[in-house]
């Protein structure tokens, strides 16, 4: 049953009375100020029974206990032990001196309720009506859109750990279901699985011991599947479907089965491919060419008028930053939906702008440069015409659009419309580039190609904003103002690192973090407003 808090009663013993120790203008003395503008119970009346049961938490008091963790870098124990002993917090909860605190599982129960009921978001857009309130957002305005890193909680596998850890989750499962099923199962099976990363015994510094170490993992493996598919009753339980599923996943990952029936470990670089049976979620990603990691992204939109994010996701490492831009828009209500956004080169490629083309948003991001390793003459010194299908190369000389297609002998090359399917290519003449004093800088190859995407209207329309020095210059200016939120996303507030196992956890932690971000505008606009 919910339960609300009583901001008015107060005893002797009430922390009120200690206010004066506390600085009102610390983030502190924002709660105790201001925490029914910030959180409200009523905000989260949908994860509790109406007149059932014994009365709760008040869920506003511990999503107050949640923001100061996050705030602190506090674990669930730790924070307990601050509501107990930490004056600041006393006051911060309007809590009595002698209040002994609550049980660390309440908080780990509180954001399970939030994950259930849908409820993640519900402090985020609280701060976002906040700022509308108090004029620090408004309208349709800009916004910001960046991406960075949030490594995982969970440890990379090899692939022997990783079948086996799959091997513990589908055998766990089974006994939640049937206890008799699983010790059934347990004893069909060659290894011991009560400690999955303890790897069976054997030479597993010689290669070819160690390769078929890892086929006998495998096929004990598949004896568990087997064993599980074969039992229709096992199978209705929807974890062991689930267990069953990741297993078979990361066993087609890891192994490759020839005609021969012996698995053997696929070799090469893949993509997309689970790193760890505890959070198959997560993913290798690259934040630059030479630096890796592997974990999440986490994705936001800032306003450009204030020190606000005002939207938040989270996508597996190795996803583009582009493919989250439309669900960053699309997360807020109409009203706050911008009418531009602005971004680096990763939301400045063709798909992104034809995706924000059909939400009548405009983009306003670097475009990426299409100039060769060789140093040859890039693209864009190149006028290309799309009302006349034509491209006029720096030397004034002219060649049709085509539809692109393979090079063959004595072939016709027909003029037609971008396909949806392809791009299309202008390519001079031999005639116009071996004569050419350019030929050794524009086409070393003796004839030159110019490829066509295959929304070059957007390209070119990107081209010709960015040729305007003052909207060059707004783009130099205000696109780093996102780092800084996302620096105090990541350092400040401990978001570099998730918490928690699983996509939907780690998305509420960056959630959480970002509404203190948006709180330190929000405590100075309040503070103006008082003066």
């Amino acid at each position: 049953m919910l339960a609300i808090a009583d901001s008015a009663q107060q005893g002797l013993f009430d922390a009120s009375w200690c206010g004066n120790v506390v600085p009102r203008d610390s983030f502190y003395g924002l709660l105790a100020e201001h925490g029914e503008r910030i959180v409200c119970d009523g905000d989260f009346a949908d994860c509790y029974a109406e007149g059932r049961g014994r009365p709760s938490i008040p869920p506003s008091t511990l999503a107050k206990i949640l923001l100061l963790a996050y705030r602190c870098g506090l674990s669930d124990r730790q924070a307990m032990e601050a509501v107990r002993f930490d004056l600041r917090w006393k006051v911060a909860l309007c809590l009595p001196l002698d209040h002994e605190g609550f049980h660390p599982t309440s908080l780990v129960k509180f954001r399970a309720r939030l994950l259930l009921h849908g409820k993640e978001r519900v402090v985020f857009e609280r701060s976002l009506e906040l700022a509308t309130e108090l004029g620090l957002i408004s309208g349709r305005a800009e916004q910001i859109l960046d991406s960075t890193p949030m490594l995982g909680a969970a440890a990379v596998q090899d692939a022997a750990t990783l079948v086996r850890c799959a091997v513990r989750k589908l055998l766990d499962a089974v006994k939640v279901a049937d206890s008799q099923a699983a010790k059934k199962l347990r004893c069909g099976l060659r290894f011991d699985y009560s400690q999955p990363r303890v790897k069976p015994e054997g030479d597993w510094q010689d290669r070819d011991a160690r390769m078929e170490l890892l086929a006998e993992v495998a096929r004990d493996a598949e004896r568990a599947l087997r064993a599980v598919e074969a039992d229709e009753q096992l199978l209705a339980a929807p974890a062991i479907v689930e267990a069953a599923r990741l297993l078979r996943e990361i066993i087609g990952q890891e192994f490759a089965v020839a005609d021969d029936d012996v698995p053997r470990v696929r070799g090469g670089r893949r993509g997309r491919q689970i790193v760890s049976a505890h959070d198959p979620e997560m993913r290798h990603g690259r934040q630059t060419s030479a630096r890796r990691f592997t974990g999440y992204k986490v994705h936001a939109a800032a306003a450009t008028e204030a020190p606000i994010l005002t939207a938040v996701s989270l996508s597996a490492g190795n996803e583009h930053d582009g493919q989250q831009a439309g669900a960053l828009v699309d997360q807020q209500p109409e009203q706050r939906r911008p009418k531009r956004v602005i971004g680096d080169t990763a939301y400045g490629n063709v798909e992104v702008r034809e995706e924000f083309e059909q939400r009548s948003i405009s983009v306003l991001a670097p475009v990426h440069s299409s100039s060769p390793k060789d140093g040859t003459i890039a693209k864009e010194e190149f006028a290309i015409d799309l009302a006349t299908d034509t491209v006029t190369c720096p030397r004034a000389k002219t060649a049709p659009i085509y539809k692109s297609r393979p090079r063959r002998l004595n072939a016709t090359l027909r003029p037609s419309r971008p396909k949806a399917s392809g791009d299309r290519v202008a390519r001079f003449s031999r005639s116009d580039c071996e004569p050419c004093p350019l030929r050794q800088r524009c086409s070393p190859g003796g004839q030159r190609d110019i490829r066509i995407s295959r929304r070059e209207d957007l390209r070119q329309a990107a081209l010709q904003a960015l040729s305007d020095p003052t909207q060059r210059d707004h783009l130099k200016r205000t696109r780093p103002r996102i780092e800084r939120l996302l620096g105090l996303v990541v350092y400040r507030y401990g978001g570099r690192k998730s918490r928690y196992l699983g996509k939907r956890k780690s998305t509420l932690q960056a959630v959480w973090t970002a509404v203190l971000v948006n709180l330190h505008p929000i405590a100075a606009a309040l503070r103006l407003q008082a003066a």
